[in-house]
């Protein structure tokens, strides 16, 4: 479907479509989607995002004492879910491993290799015995995907401590990443997996429920690495007052930059909240908007929340309203070429 035919059913404008893969929805903050692990690979940063690092330089001065030794159960959300590739919202994969930059030892280099080949041959006890042993020597990659395993019982027991205590290892490790380098969705979406623990604490350990320390592990992994999925999540704690006080303006800035970076559940919330006015800022054109972005990235079965909202805008909308958020369209494809 083609964002101008969502906006307008019908209306003769030979421009290309914009397509938007989308990711996994994230119906409440409180959780990180346990089918995907949501988390970006590597994103392009906005113009904004300069003013996000500045935002979370706090955070960064702070990092060792804020990400060590917990863990904690994150709440599956959604697990019929699963993740489009290639998104502002893909979970690194096991094929990106060898990406990033990996110790002079051929020791460790084997042993990485050694894991992705167990891995996709389903001889997942070889490949957690390998990953082990590039962890031990500081292999990000493998410390994150050793965590996504004990996280999520995959070919392991689940263990949300140890999975807890490998993120905050890649955390404490490698908070100082370039966000341009190879391994930084990997700490990125480490950051954001120790906010998703923070948020929940886990049953029967140390780890308790802090809201406070997950918003700063959300705010260090949006602002600071650029992280869609951080971005959406720390909007959402902004909207809802959780690890702090509301701020409809902050909400609307982080959904913003998410969704620019092609999140369609930001897309679809940005849409709503300019819509109906209720940050304050009132934008029907732009709000019909980015529900049209979003509608056209959206499934009709796990997305039906966004299709419904989008119908409902377009039934409220002026033909004014209509013909404003085309102009709008054009210009994002033109800026985002």
């Amino acid at each position: 479907m083609r964002i101008f035919e969502a906006i307008r059913p019908g209306l003769l404008i030979v421009l290309p479509a914009l397509f938007v893969a989308g990711g996994t929805c994230i119906t409440k903050v409180y959780a990180l989607d346990r089918s995907t692990g949501q988390g970006p690979v590597s994103v392009q940063k906005s113009n904004n995002d300069a003013d996000d690092e500045a935002a979370g330089s706090s955070i960064k001065t702070a990092k060792a004492s804020t990400s060590p030794g917990l863990s904690s159960s994150v709440q599956k959300e959604d697990e019929d879910q699963s993740g489009a590739t290639e998104t502002a919202d893909r979970p690194p994969s096991t094929s990106d491993l060898t990406k990033a930059p990996l110790d002079a030892l051929n020791s460790v280099v084997d042993a990485t290799r050694n894991a992705i080949r167990s891995y996709l041959a389903g001889n997942k006890d070889e490949a957690v015995k390998s990953l082990e042993y590039a962890a031990d020597q500081g292999h990000a990659p493998a410390q994150w995907k050793l965590a996504r395993m004990y996280a999520e019982g995959d070919g392991v027991p689940r263990d949300d401590l140890r999975a807890f205590e490998a993120f905050s290892k890649v955390c404490d490790r490698h908070a100082d990443e370039s966000p341009d380098s190879p391994t930084a969705p990997f700490v990125a979406n480490s950051f954001v997996a120790l906010g998703s623990y923070y948020l929940n604490g886990i049953p029967n350990s140390a780890v308790k429920a802090n809201p406070l320390r997950a918003r700063e592990m959300f705010n260090y992994s949006a602002s600071y690495f650029g992280d869609a999925q951080a971005q959406l999540i720390l909007a959402r704690l902004y909207l809802e007052g959780i690890g702090g006080a509301k701020d409809l303006k902050q909400a609307v800035r982080w959904l913003n930059l998410s969704a620019e970076k092609g999140n369609r559940i930001a897309q679809a919330q940005l849409g709503q909240l300019l819509f109906s006015g209720e940050a304050g800022m009132k934008q029907r054109a732009r709000g019909l908007m980015w529900l049209s972005v979003a509608r056209v990235g959206a499934d009709p079965q796990k997305d039906a929340w966004i299709i419904d909202a989008h119908e409902e805008a377009m039934e409220k909308a002026s033909e004014a309203d209509r013909f404003a958020a085309i102009a709008y369209v054009s210009q994002r494809e033109k800026r985002t070429k």
